[in-house]
């Protein structure tokens, strides 16, 4: 080779290397909105709004702990860390004060106050923290370098989370979109913690309480509804920007994983980190949108990463770091307890079984240097006051959530709290990263699990075991509530989390084979470059088609006639009743939702997990959904209509009683061991 074409090589490296995938993925995110009807730009303004204050005040709450807590190893990288950091803090912050009967608002100007000062304390500290090069007396990188490391996943991020709101800017407007039914609840919690303590029961509210199920997930909703004050929105409008942004803080989470976890090259972990999310399945748990599932699929890549850092090389600020995630997400979401456990585990076993080889301790406790509590009893104070409310509330929820599943988890037990029509058994391929369900969608997940065990092969030796026992024992469980029946719920969880890891080994397993694997002669090498090249290149388009079929299925779960409800609900005299005639669906609890001002009936109320009114007949209106037929007892003509909906005056000569009330009933009023 001539020196000139060397020269010529050298051009293609890897900033070049990186703007071209940037370019590339910023091209499949503009075919993703023009394929799926994208025409204009109405929702922009909102969308903006609301995504500036999530990444402000997110970003706001984590610099301080980003600076403070990061690991030496992680220093490149460690602003990419104040996205999550500042969504769990906060989250967890304005949780705890609510817990205490703190007014919202006095609660988010507490926060905000703290988050400034650390800013302020740690500025001039993160000033002079040398960076991970220059302490390891390494000349530190070029400007451009420095700035496309951290620019690269940040754009990456919020292509992410622009594609994850395409549904929104189709309909032109800020809404809850998707079809799950959770979604109402999620936005009604987030409006009582607005108003009353998380434990608070409210019959002015649309949602008059969290559902008891729920009462480990409180940080979530204290998250959305932070954003959407701080906006000046309601949480139905800020629902999908809040959902988009934690998107973005999931696939940070990935690359810093795969970037010092599993030792991918950074292009190799961009790309990873891109196609990811856009798996058909994390799209689908995000914009259908199973809002608490989302914020455990944001944590488990945090969890992973803090937990092996801390096994692997115990400090205060790793075991901080692991603590804290580990914490937020088993009580955002307990039944994802599994996995941390499945991976952890093995890994701490590993590591335990190498230190007593070498006849060295692990230092998993002595390298805490706990304070001792008679040296510092004052310390203690603030720790068990908090500690009480949390301990009694938050981990009770994931307690009682945990032993639920638990519970049915052996052969004959029942299931039926954990399965129905509204979440059928989704077919594999979608979990995997395929678009469809055909045969040839069933030979793509051949070829992915076969990568992936490819892929495993080239991540750390000691990571190998924890990594493959999570994938081989979480699928097992997937495949054992497939064959049980009525376990879809189980089914569904389980492979949502477990896919994007699996697809995230292919991913390293196709850039292997593209780097020429070593060990083969020139021949098989060059063959096995352009096979793991050409998988790439098929990665880029099959991994977003499938995300572009789940997004141009998914439309508005709060249409316009559903919000323009609202406005019917204001007309209303405040004492005058309403009848739900609605059949028992999403529709009934958008309905009752909307007129939580008025005493309510239901002919025929959805009941189970939702919340609903009481069932009777007599009232002062009615409300149907098109096409049902005028109501019998009804009187004249419509008093308001629109595509969906219609009011009618009822016959005040209804006969029977007047049951009809403000405040939804619950079916399940407690919750025993």
């Amino acid at each position: 080779m001539t020196t000139a074409s060397t020269a010529r090589l050298r051009v293609l490296d890897p900033q070049l290397l990186t703007a071209a995938a940037l370019l590339a993925a910023g091209g499949v995110a503009l075919v993703l909105g023009l394929s799926a009807g994208v025409v204009g730009i109405a929702a922009v303004p909102g969308v903006l709004r609301t995504a500036a204050v999530a990444v402000v005040f997110f970003g706001l709450c984590g610099w301080g702990a980003a600076i403070a807590l990061a690991p030496a190893r992680l220093a490149p990288h460690r602003l990419l860390l104040v996205l999550p950091l500042g969504a769990t803090l906060s989250s967890f912050a304005l949780t705890i004060l609510g817990l205490f009967h703190v007014p919202f608002k006095l609660s988010l100007a507490v926060v905000i106050a703290a988050a400034i000062l650390a800013v302020l304390r740690y500025a001039r500290g993160a000033r002079a923290q040398p960076s991970m090069a220059g302490a390891a007396g390494s000349a530190p990188a070029p400007r451009g370098a420095r700035l496309l490391r951290l620019g690269a996943p940040l754009v990456l991020a919020a292509l992410i989370a622009l594609v994850s709101l395409i549904p929104i800017f189709r309909s032109g407007f800020e809404t809850v979109p998707g079809q799950n039914g959770d979604a109402i609840l999620v936005v009604g919690s987030a409006v009582l913690v607005e108003h009353a303590p998380p434990t608070a029961t409210r019959n002015d509210l649309p949602i008059n309480r969290i559902p008891l199920q729920w009462r480990s997930k409180y940080p979530i909703y204290y998250a959305l509804a932070a954003v959407a004050t701080l906006a000046g929105q309601n949480p139905i409008q800020a629902f999908a920007t809040v959902s988009a942004v934690v998107l973005a803080a999931t696939a940070l989470g990935l690359f810093l994983f795969a970037l010092y976890a599993l030792r991918a090259p950074p292009l190799v972990a961009l790309i990873a980190m891109f196609l990811v999310p856009l798996d058909r399945i994390v799209m689908y748990v995000t914009i259908h949108p199973y809002y608490n599932e989302l914020w455990g699929q944001f944590a488990l890549p945090f969890m992973l990463l803090f937990g092996w850092m801390y096994l692997r090389k115990p400090s205060r600020r790793s075991a901080a770091l692991f603590a804290l995630f580990l914490v937020f997400g088993l009580l955002v979401y307990p039944l994802m307890l599994p996995f941390p456990l499945m991976f952890l585990v093995p890994y701490g076993w590993v590591r335990w079984r190498r230190s007593r080889a070498q006849r060295g301790p692990v230092g998993w406790i002595s390298e805490l240097r706990l304070p001792r509590p008679r040296s510092r009893p004052w310390l203690w104070v603030p720790v068990v006051v908090i500690a009480v409310p949390v301990l009694a509330v938050l981990v009770r929820g994931f307690v009682e959530k945990a032993l639920s599943a638990l519970d049915v988890l052996l052969p004959g037990t029942s299931l039926a709290n954990w399965s129905g029509t509204g979440l059928p058994y989704l077919p594999w391929p979608p979990f995997l990263g395929m678009p469809g369900s055909a045969a040839l969608d069933y030979m793509g997940v051949a070829a992915v699990c076969l990568l992936a065990v490819v892929g495993l092969l080239r991540v750390r030796a000691e990571l190998r075991l924890p990594l493959a026992v999570m994938i081989v024992v979480s699928g097992l469980l997937g495949a054992y509530f497939r064959l049980r029946g009525q376990g879809q719920l189980f089914f569904f969880k389980d492979l949502a989390f477990l896919g994007p890891y699996v697809l995230l080994l292919a991913l390293l397993g196709l850039a292997g084979l593209a780097a020429g694997p070593r060990r083969l002669a020139a021949g098989p090498r060059r063959l096995a470059s352009i096979a793991g090249s050409a998988g790439l290149l098929a990665a880029l388009v099959v991994v977003p088609a499938g995300a572009a079929r789940e997004i141009n299925g998914t439309f508005d779960n709060a249409s316009p006639s559903i919000l323009g409800l609202g406005a019917w609900d204001r007309e209303l005299p405040s004492s005058a009743s309403v009848r739900v005639d609605v059949p028992p669906s999403g529709f009934q609890l958008w309905a009752d939702y909307m007129f939580h001002d008025h005493p309510l009936v239901a002919l025929n109320p959805l009941g189970g997990f939702f919340p609903h009114p009481p069932a009777g007949r007599k009232a002062d209106y009615v409300l149907v959904f098109r096409p049902q037929a005028r109501p019998a007892d009804a009187i004249g003509p419509p008093l308001r209509q629109n595509l969906q909906f219609m009011l009618y005056r009822l016959n005040p000569a209804l006969p029977g009683p007047d049951v009809a009330r403000r405040g939804l009933i619950w079916d399940v009023t407690q919750i025993t061991l």
